[in-house]
């Protein structure tokens, strides 16, 4: 797998290009004094391959260069990768230019438009760099979600800024950040091959197996709720048909088979009393007692309407009687000497003239022949009155028969209530029965369930095996004893202070470990800037060592910055050069220097790394490496470009 810088392109507002040319599987060198841009370098190249965090250092870069870019040699193919600088002064930025084809020229500033957005870019680098589809399920108890390996997690390998190069804490790129630590401890074993690309395929397996076992375990699980342990389900119904009288009450059988066998006679059982209907008789009698109300008030109505007629007739005879004998009494006076104008006792002259013997004997006839027709309509009032009372009796009779067949009817139907209920209670009981023995034939038909069920568990044991976190770690454990075997083997070559001690790489602490007789020396208890840049090399180098031996998916590039610093002081002009350093230090940055060429001659063609440097050794074997001096006016960023 080939993935090495072959540009960087940086270019401003006028147009205008300034490239940085790279050879693939080669030690590339740029040296020069401080404050020329080398730093920078890293976070442009980070930036080109998808980092949305803009980076570059603030001041000459920012204030001149608008559009970034890197190309890059692939297998068989060429990708170039364009960024713009982040609109504003803004922070972040996802526009991307990407053009791919097996030989592409870096694009002139008229062509650079965005064609796509970083989360597409990181997705197309992680399939050219050959990262297959993984994921890392964290142990069972932790919160953590599942995570995948992508290129943002392969760059963790690819930089050593001067600030990091040789920190005694943190040894990897951004390992300082939130997060990044357990991201890297959680994808290292991906891209050192530990975890295969099978792995995530068995992974996927486990997951259709476990669910198949599951579901096989509900089906279980609810044929024996329909079953019942023990038997307790076929016994409960059982019970219940004999006590709902559906079954006759005998003992129960013992065997499941034979319970089996007396339930079913619950099927045969039908109903005795017909469909509940609205009984016509009762209704015929409601209404004919409402019937018989509604006359007997009529009668009652017309007998007292009677007898009110019959008080009123007599009180009239009574006072036509009286009216009669006071009239009879004026017989007492001769008609031929009464004088109407002249009182008949005393003679005295009447001013009202009194009625004439004429007119009081008319009036005397006119109340005997309304007494008469009074006595005549008596005997009549009676015999009315008397009919009305007969009727009414007779409907109370008609009224007291209609309440007892109506209550023979209501007892008749809470009689028949009652059977329904009972029969309705029979039928529920045989319709559980019906559904058990239909569930318990479809569980029957299901008879090889139990092998399969059994045949899942094994298969979910074998893949939980297969993937378990003891195998991950043995092979983690032996591929990082390797790593450490190399590490000592050149920590010796570069005569660092515990070169006579094994070392090891912890994934556990990201840290290089001294194993000393008297107990482990993480990196930052070691002393001197040597020993932690020497920590820093060793580790990268048989890293990526181990990637390119093993064909891992992780790009063939590492860059480092600074790495001659410890070797300076503090307060060194950048005139100052390697010839200047004492014998000591001007031999031991030989020794750095010639480790990574030999590592990088070894691996070749894949395998390219990318120096940044103050110092600037006169050997030949360097000097072939340098590509570019970054001196006087000649900076990353052309002394043009700033007027």
């Amino acid at each position: 797998m080939m993935f090495q810088l072959l540009d960087i392109a940086l270019y401003n507002a006028k147009g205008d290009r300034r490239v940085v040319s790279f050879h693939p599987g080669k030690v590339n060198i740029i040296t020069g004094g401080s404050k020329t841009g080398k730093t920078a370098l890293i976070d442009i190249v980070d930036y080109c391959l998808g980092r949305n965090d803009f980076s570059v250092p603030a001041g000459v870069i920012r204030d001149t260069v608008v559009w970034y870019a890197v190309r890059i040699q692939s297998d068989g193919q060429q990708v170039i990768v364009g960024r713009p600088t982040p609109p504003g002064g803004q922070k972040t930025g996802s526009e991307v230019l990407l053009e791919v084809g097996s030989e592409v020229e870096l694009p002139s500033f008229s062509e650079l438009r965005p064609n796509t957005n970083t989360s597409a870019l990181n997705s197309f680098l992680t399939e050219l760099i050959g990262i297959t589809p993984n994921e890392y399920v964290p142990p069972v108890g932790q919160s953590r979600n599942p995570l995948r390996a992508t290129i943002s997690h392969a760059k963790f390998y690819l930089f050593q800024p001067q600030y990091r190069i040789a920190d005694r804490t943190v040894l990897f790129y951004r390992q300082n950040e939130t997060f990044v630590p357990q991201a890297i401890k959680d994808t290292l074993p991906y891209f050192l091959g530990v975890v295969g690309d099978e792995r995530y395929e068995r992974i996927q397996a486990l997951r259709r197996a476990r669910r198949e076992l599951k579901l096989l375990e509900r089906r279980a699980a609810d044929e024996e709720a329909i079953r019942g342990r023990d038997n307790s389900r076929a016994l409960t119904l059982l019970v219940e048909a004999q006590q709902a009288g559906v079954l006759p009450p005998t003992a129960p059988p013992e065997e499941f088979e034979e319970i089996v066998t007396v339930l079913r006679g619950c099927l045969e059982w039908s109903p005795n009393t017909p469909e509940a209907q609205e009984s016509d008789t009762l209704r015929s009698l409601q209404q004919e007692r409402e019937q018989l109300l509604a006359d007997h008030q009529q009668v009652r109505s017309e007998i007292e309407a009677a007898k009110a007629f019959g008080l009123e007739q007599e009180d009239f005879s009574s006072e036509v009687t009286e009216q009669k004998h006071r009239l009879e009494s004026i017989d007492l006076f001769d008609e031929g000497c009464a004088d109407s104008h002249h009182c008949p006792l005393c003679n005295q002259q009447l001013q009202t003239p009194t009625p004439t013997t004429t007119q009081i004997t008319k009036s005397l006839a006119n109340l005997n022949l309304q007494l008469e027709a009074v006595v005549r309509q008596r005997p009549r009032l009676a015999e009315y009155i008397n009919e009305r009372e007969e009727r009414e009796t007779s409907l109370r009779q008609s009224l007291a028969s209609n309440r007892a067949s109506i209550e023979a009817v209501v007892a008749q139907e809470e009689l028949l209530q009652l059977e329904r209920s009972r029969e309705a209670q029979q039928a529920r009981v045989v319709g559980r029965v019906s559904l058990f023995l239909e569930s318990l034939a479809a569980t029957e038909e299901s008879h090889e369930l139990l092998s399969k069920l059994e045949a899942a568990r094994e298969r979910v044991a074998q893949l939980e095996a297969e993937v378990s976190d003891e195998v991950v770690d043995d092979r983690l454990d032996a591929s990082l004893r390797i790593i450490g075997g190399q590490m000592s083997a050149w920590a010796q070559q570069l005569q660092l202070e515990y070169s006579q001690f094994p070392l090891g790489f912890s994934l556990q602490d990201l840290t290089v470990v001294a194993f000393k007789d008297t107990g482990p020396v993480p990196m930052f208890e070691m002393g001197s800037g040597e020993n932690w840049l020497g920590c820093h090399l060793l580790t990268h180098l048989a890293i990526h060592q181990w990637f390119v031996q093993k064909d891992r998916p992780v790009p063939r590039f590492l860059m480092l910055d600074q790495p001659t610093q410890v070797y300076f002081p503090a307060d060194a002009p950048d005139s100052m050069s390697v010839e200047e350093l004492g014998d000591e230090d001007r031999v031991a940055v030989e020794r750095m220097f010639r480790l990574i060429f030999e590592v990088v001659k070894r691996l070749a063609p894949h395998f390219q790394v990318i120096i940044t440097e103050h110092a600037d050794l006169k050997d030949d074997w360097f000097q072939s490496a340098v590509i570019e001096k970054w001196r006087g006016n000649h900076k990353l960023v052309p002394e043009a470009w700033l007027q």
